[in-house]
Order: structure tokens, then C-alpha cells, then sequence
């Protein structure tokens, strides 16, 4: 009876403590989140532009000046990576719209840092300093969004709501 207690204790630990991974194939909805088993995961440490956000997307402007929608070229990079393949997801509890925030992962490549090194997406250094040192090669290098002009996805959205 004493070991029948004793495992009962160190379950109910285990569950308050351990979260387990989302794994699964995902559904992208844009460059920084997708949907794996009816549960919609928001990236952690990055923040992508956007592909549709009241009826608009995000455009950027390229070395030439010429403009392109970024946004859905990051939703486009991102299915590009995950390629079909199953997606495990870590779960760090949720944002205040409900979203699962994540960490994500085809295999062991971490999907935000090659969004991030891609400049397909930004480092959200506001609340993770996780994709820096992508952020400074992707500038760098002038990958995706950092070979011309683009507004903060952060600032885009907060202007562009209806």
C-alpha cells in the first residue's frame, strides 16, 4: 500500500511539473504560427510578418525600393521548412489571446532560428534575446526582409488594425 502512495505522489508531481510536447503534422497560418492537433501555436522568441491581419498583409520594401509582401513570403518560407514532415512543439503556456507559445522543432532544427537567420522573421528581443545572434547574421547577410526596408511586424500590426 505504502509504494501504491508513494507512486501516486511522484505522478502528481511529474504532471504539475512536466508539460509534454505537441507533436504532429502542422497546418502553417502564417511566418510565426501553425496548428498541430486543433492547437494553435504562436512561436516564442520571434514574430514574423504578417500574412493576413484585418484583410491586409505585411509589405516590405526591397534593396530596389520595390515592394513585396513579405508577409506572405514568410508564411511561404515556413511551409517550405516543415515540408510536410511532423513538427514537435514545446508548450511554455499561452499568450493572451490563448495560443499555445512554443518553441518548434522539424527533427532538431529549430524552426524560429531559421526563420529568424532566413529574415523572414525577427528576433522579438522584447521578450527573448533566443534569436539574437540569427537577427545579426540575417542583417548581416541582408537575408529576406533585412536586404531592404520593413517596418517591425509588432508596429505593422498595431497600425494596421481596423
Amino acid at each position: 500500500m505504502t509504494m501504491k502512495i508513494l507512486f501516486i505522489f511522484v505522478v502528481s508531481l511529474l504532471g504539475t511539473n512536466a508539460s509534454a510536447d505537441i507533436i504532429g503534422p502542422a497546418k502553417v497560418t502564417d511566418g510565426d504560427t501553425i496548428v498541430i492537433n486543433d492547437i494553435r501555436i504562436r512561436f516564442t522568441g520571434s514574430d514574423a510578418p504578417e500574412s493576413y491581419f484585418f484583410g491586409k498583409t505585411q509589405t516590405c520594401l526591397d534593396a530596389n525600393g520595390i515592394e513585396w509582401e513579405c508577409g506572405n513570403a514568410a508564411t511561404l518560407k515556413l511551409k517550405q521548412l516543415i515540408n510536410n514532415q511532423i513538427v514537435r512543439c514545446t508548450d511554455e503556456g499561452q499568450d493572451r489571446y490563448g495560443r499555445t507559445l512554443g518553441i518548434c522543432y522539424v527533427d532538431e532544427v529549430d524552426l524560429q532560428a531559421e526563420m529568424v537567420k532566413s529574415g523572414m522573421a525577427i528576433a522579438y528581443l522584447r521578450y527573448s534575446r533566443r534569436y539574437e545572434n540569427e537577427q545579426n547574421y540575417a542583417k548581416k547577410v541582408k537575408a529576406g526582409m533585412w536586404a531592404g526596408e520593413f517596418q517591425e511586424p509588432e508596429v505593422w500590426r498595431r497600425e494596421n488594425r481596423d
